[in-house]
């Protein structure tokens, strides 16, 4: 069984590939070499972990810094998600103004943040 370095070394490894190998997909403009069931497949690998790490209380951030991410980036996915889910965007709004999960209070995010 893998130990905790070794299973982060392993995952920093093949983010650093996946992050390769998407820049340039996206650079050539061949989006038909990423498969949906794939992709469909990491995305939501990666929302459950990131979920995850929210209910056990920890923050990360949802993206890396200099990601490239922009706010037509960030409304496709959050479209998608909500979509997938078959979820209004009210829903979001009603399940936001009940629950706790996933915020952080002003005074601990950084000023780069908000």
């Amino acid at each position: 069984m893998a130990t905790s370095d070794e299973r982060q070394a392993k995952i920093n490894g093949l983010v650093a590939e996946l992050t390769t190998i998407f820049n340039e997909t996206l650079a050539s403009g061949k989006l038909d070499d990423v498969p949906d069931d794939s992709l469909g497949q990491l995305f939501a690998s990666t929302l459950r972990a990131y979920s995850a790490k929210i209910e056990s209380g920890e923050f990360p951030r949802a993206f890396a810094r200099n990601s490239g991410i922009t706010a037509t980036d960030a409304m496709i996915g959050c479209t998608a998600l909500l979509q997938a889910a078959d979820l209004k965007i009210f829903d979001l709004g009603h399940w936001q103004s009940m629950e706790t999960i996933g915020k952080r209070p002003l005074e601990d995010i950084p000023e780069d943040e908000e």
